[in-house]
Parts: structure tokens; sequence; C-alpha cells
């Protein structure tokens, strides 16, 4: 069985955790005071950096040591106008002397919120307005403009909407593993663990985890864009670029013939199926609770589990 430690080293290799340039992956927890209860904790993620949002942060810390290490000089992104990813992009690009050149869609009427911010960092000649119509093909863009680049000399990058890349799998798996930190200093153990998921990175990542690691929690994940389907097949390519990055066994997976989500109860069946697979592969008994797909975003703690979970501590 794959063990947390060794998960560890590898995050911190590829994302160069040891740098003085590092980005800071570990965020704290606290419990909130709601209705009288005290068993409910919030992970403060957005606390990890003033201008990137906590998630954006994680991927960054992974794509941006790859991207200095192959001399990457210019960066386009792709994103709409107000995308906290464009803008964390922004920010962790210029903090690195990379040029940012954005693929965006719209323009929109007025010019507020994320996209009057990216102006301290872009300027309006380096944006590229791409209307709802051409927004299907606004990756083929930005691939011919890199191309195009490339034979001038440049070397450049794209890098998608929500930078749902396999670089960003290195920083998105350190989420579940400062979780596991948190438990460990907190003294608890999250019985149930709520994600919002975007693009899905993060959230695939979380359950691809849990299932390597045995975590024994459920977890609930709102969908905030695109469909269930999209959904399990980004965490299909996750568990993938998971076994490749860890060179560890990859798991046999759900099959063509039961991949369609419908009700998020359907998704809960077929990870279930997945764990199951997943645990007969390595000769271990089923999991009693496995994770499954809900709603909303905050970390439980059941009374009935506030047993410290004992484990291994990172090398």
């Amino acid at each position: 069985m794959l063990q947390e430690n060794e998960m560890y080293r590898k995050v911190a290799d590829t994302c160069q955790l040891d740098t003085a340039e590092a980005f800071c992956l570990q965020s704290r927890i606290h419990r909130l005071q709601w209705f009288g209860r005290s068993d409910i904790w919030v992970k403060r993620d957005d606390e990890l950096s003033f201008g990137v949002s906590g998630t954006k942060l994680r991927k960054h810390a992974s794509i941006i040591p790859f991207l200095k290490q192959q001399g990457i000089e210019e960066v386009v992104v792709i994103g709409g106008a107000n995308s906290n990813n464009v803008l964390s992009a922004a920010q962790t690009l210029t903090e690195n002397r990379i040029k940012i050149t954005l693929f965006l869609l719209g323009p929109p009427t007025r010019k507020q919120g994320n996209l009057r911010l990216l102006s301290l960092f872009v300027d309006d000649s380096d944006i590229h307005w791409f209307s709802r119509a051409q927004w299907g093909r606004c990756e083929e863009f930005a691939n011919a403009y890199s191309a195009e680049r490339t034979l001038r000399g440049l070397k450049t990058f794209v890098l998608p909407e929500g930078a749902h890349h396999r670089l960003a799998l290195p920083g998105s798996l350190s989420l579940p593993l400062d979780i596991l930190r948190n438990e460990r200093e907190a003294g608890v153990r999250f019985d149930h663990i709520f994600i919002n998921s975007g693009t899905g990175m993060i959230a695939q990542s979380l359950l691809a985890v849990a299932a390597a690691l045995d975590m024994k929690a459920f977890f609930h994940v709102v969908v905030l864009a695109g469909s269930y389907e999209e959904f399990q097949s980004g965490l299909l390519r996750v568990i993938n670029t998971r076994g490749i990055f860890l060179a560890f066994p990859l798991v046999p997976y759900l099959t063509t013939a039961n991949t369609t989500l419908r009700p998020p109860g359907r998704l809960a069946a077929l990870t279930r199926r997945f764990l199951r697979k997943y645990n007969a592969l390595h000769g271990r008994p089923a999991l009693s609770r496995t994770p499954y797909i809900l709603l909303n975003c905050f970390l439980r703690q059941d009374k009935r589990s506030a047993t410290r979970r004992s484990r291994e501590t990172y090398s």
C-alpha cells in the first residue's frame, strides 16, 4: 500500500518545497461555532496567499517549477474575464518573471471584479478576446499562437482553463496530505469532508488520494461546472496520471460500460465499485464507508470518531 510520507516526498520534490521561493501549501483549520455545534471545522486555504485562491495556488505550486526548469518565457492562459485562475496565474507568473498572454471570453461591458485587478499585471494589448461563438476553438487558437511564437524562438506554454493540466496534479495532491496533517495536529479524524468543484482537479485528486491512502471519510463534492459525466471522466484521468506520477500500480477503474453518471446516488455506487476493485487488487477488505458526491464545502468531525489517527509523520 502507498504510504503517506512517500507521497508527500514526491509532492515536495516536484513543488520544490525546500526552496526559498516555494509556495506555502499548509493551511490551518478551525472550528465553526454554528448553531451550538463544535464538531464542524473549516479549512482555510483562502489564507495561503494574499491574491491567489488556495486551490489555485496548490496547482501553480507544481506548474511554476516546471516552467522555470524548462526556461518557458511566455505562458498563454485561457479563461473567463473574471476567472480566479486567470488572476492567480497573472500574479504567480509575474512573480517569477514569466510573460503572460491572456485568451479570454468576452469582452464584458464593464471592467470590474477580477478583470479590473488584472490590469495590475497585464496590459490590454496582451489580452485576446473571443466571443461565445468562438470560445469552443479558443484552445486551438492558443496552441496556434504558441506554435507561432515557438517558431520565432520564444519558449511558450499554454495553460488551459482552471489550470486543469497534468502538471498541476502534484500540487493538487497536497490538499489531502495537508488535511491528514491537520487531523494529526488537532487530534481529530474527519468522517465527512465537503468540497466544491470547478474544473474538478482538486476534488478528483482528493478522491484519488483517499483511495490510495485508505482514508475512511465520506467525501461530498458539489460540481459547480460541467456534468457528472465530465467529472467522472476527469477522475479517471487524475487516477491514471497519479499512478504515473507516483510510479504506483494503476487502478483498474470503471469500465466504459458503467461510466454514465446521472444523479449523485449513481456516482456513489460507481465510486463504491471503484474502491471495491482497488481493494481487491491490493488484497484488502472492502471499505464499509466510501466516498460519494453530494454538497457543500466544510469539514465535519463526528463526535464518535475523535480518536487520533495513528499515521507515520512526514520525514
